[in-house]
């Protein structure tokens, strides 16, 4: 089996088993991903993100952006959040059937669910993700083709399939060491992202 590749040869790794056995080729990535963002400065990698992100004139004109609590070794985008109070930020509850409910975001209002998550209370107020002018995506890693490694269970690529309209930009928020120059598997179901921001820069991506 092919040795997974250090924090520094991330982007250039190319998986090895794609078509024999995808799921397990993800699984494997995920275990690889959880293990490399841990000696990853988390800090200094968001208070980067943040700020490329405070100064995207697509941020700045969006009214409505449904983002995430970060979990774990997740970019934390907490004090974007605080820089710009005007806006509607939405964050997901996680329902039956690997569904998702918009609230809107209320430090006061997020209670753990079953798995340690921060997320709103259920009486918290509900968001109309149909109004949303960007969403900035978690994940474990990307691909520049806009590819998602999430934590498998595809709670984003059933909302993100569901969208009313498709064309709202989808941005995966990484650190630069989980941004591949190589496809990651694909399900039939995956659903890809428009863009890519890391701590260096802002990915736009397409199908090659």
């Amino acid at each position: 089996m092919q040795e997974l590749p250090s924090p520094e040869l991330s982007s250039s790794w190319r998986p090895s088993s794609l078509a024999a056995d995808p799921a397990l080729e993800k699984a494997r990535l995920r275990q690889h991903f959880r293990q490399l963002r841990q000696r990853l400065d988390r800090s200094l990698i968001s208070q980067k993100v943040v700020a490329h992100l405070a100064s995207c004139p697509q941020l700045l004109a969006a009214k409505t952006i449904l983002a995430y609590v970060a979990f774990g070794s997740e970019v934390d985008l907490g004090s974007l959040f605080v820089l710009f109070p005007e806006k509607q930020w939405g964050i997901p509850r996680c329902l039956p059937r690997r569904q998702m409910q918009w609230h809107r975001y209320q430090p006061a209002e997020l209670v753990p669910n079953c798995w340690g998550l921060l997320e709103p209370s259920p009486g918290s107020t509900v968001i109309d993700p149909g109004k949303a002018d960007l969403i900035l995506v978690p994940a474990l890693a990307c691909d520049r083709w806009g590819r998602r490694l999430g934590y498998g269970g595809g709670y984003y690529d059933r909302f993100l399939a569901a969208l009313p309209d498709p064309s709202v930009p989808k941005w995966g928020i990484v650190p630069q060491a989980c941004l591949l120059e190589q496809p990651l598997p694909q399900d039939p179901w995956d659903q890809r992202l428009d863009g890519i921001q890391t701590e260096e820069r802002f990915y736009e991506t397409g199908i090659p």
